[in-house]
């Protein structure tokens, strides 16, 4: 083994690499966030009574449509689904 036996390639190589993976998956994170707010604008366009039947109300879906635009709506929608169906039933 020779005292030089990485290539200064292979140094950049591997400072690099640790940091395009993190920007590669910073970016699909952010398609992945355009997508579900996408789909999320469509649940918005449900009438009240399909709304109903997914477990949500109206007002979880503006809440979650009017968050931040980091934030997934999709997942605020399904946690306010989720406390609906735990809570017991109120007619």
């Amino acid at each position: 083994m020779t005292l030089a036996s990485k290539t200064p390639a292979s140094r950049i190589t591997e400072t690099l690499a640790p940091a395009f993976a993190t920007g590669l998956s910073a970016l699909r994170a952010i398609v992945r966030t355009f997508l579900n707010r996408r789909a999320a604008y469509r649940v918005s366009e449900l009438p009240d009574y399909l709304l109903t039947d997914i477990g949500l109300k109206r007002d979880d879906v503006h809440e979650a449509m009017h968050a931040d635009w980091r934030e997934d709506p999709t997942f605020k929608m399904a946690m306010a689904a989720g406390r609906r169906r735990r809570s017991p039933a109120r007619d």
